[in-house]
């Protein structure tokens, strides 16, 4: 993808959607604090500000969940757990962003917005908004 085809892509009537993914930690019980999770959600950069900053207007949608591993007490060193908890990071982003490589960025998703008009968009991945323990 570059500059021109972005730009192309809009002179021809195409619309490009940027794709927003974030992920912060969540406890998952209250009774011990010890239980986390890594929810990834998703929204679209072409959200009006006054909608998607109202969770009651759901503008994010969860699409998955990151795994987490703990290797204490394990015989391998600082480094090479640091690779393994890289490694399991990118495979985990590499699938759940996997649906968005293949043929929307090719051929574009033909949606019909709330006026009844359909439109041709080219979702691209634009930012990952994360705290995620490195």
């Amino acid at each position: 993808m570059s500059g021109n085809w972005s730009w192309e892509v809009q002179v021809y009537g195409a619309t490009l959607v940027p794709v927003i993914l974030s992920s912060d930690k969540t406890q998952l019980c209250q009774f011990r604090g010890d239980k986390t999770a890594y929810p990834i959600y998703l929204t679209i950069g072409n959200i009006l500000k006054s909608i998607c900053n109202k969770p009651s207007f759901h503008a994010q949608k969860l699409i998955g969940y990151l795994p987490t591993i703990s290797l204490d007490g394990t015989d391998i060193s600082a480094n090479s757990a640091c690779l393994t908890h890289v490694q399991l990071f990118h495979y985990a982003m590499w699938m759940v962003t996997s649906s968005l490589r293949t043929g929307p960025l090719t051929n574009g998703i033909e949606l019909i917005s709330g006026d009844g008009v359909v439109h041709l968009i080219f979702p691209v991945l634009a930012a990952y908004v994360a705290d995620y323990p490195g």
